[in-house]
């Protein structure tokens, strides 16, 4: 089996981790402020930019029907894109012994 470095794979992923959670704190502190719709640059709303999925947000996100299903259907995407990536990995780690066997 070929061992990936687990320092570089772990310190991206702690990165990721750390960008995409700092950037949706901020989001939704500057929602919580209600001075996110003022934050333009050139006419172009900055809340779009930094988090594209914010449209999604609503007075009533949480208790619509709309709302609950949207929520769902976030949780089981990002289910999907992770065992994507486990396939992905599985699947280069393969061709990577693969390649080195010729």
């Amino acid at each position: 089996m070929v061992r990936l470095a687990p320092s570089t794979t772990k310190a991206a992923a702690l990165l990721g981790a750390s960008v995409g959670l700092t950037i949706s704190f901020a989001v939704l502190a500057l929602l919580w402020f209600g001075v996110l719709g003022v934050l333009t640059i050139k006419g172009v709303d900055l809340i779009y930019i930094a988090w594209p999925s914010s449209i999604i947000l609503t007075v009533g996100w949480r208790s619509t029907p709309h709302g609950v299903a949207t929520t769902i259907i976030s949780v089981m995407n990002c289910g999907l894109y992770g065992i994507i990536g486990i396939l992905l990995r599985a699947a280069i780690a393969k061709m990577v012994v693969q390649w080195k066997s010729i």
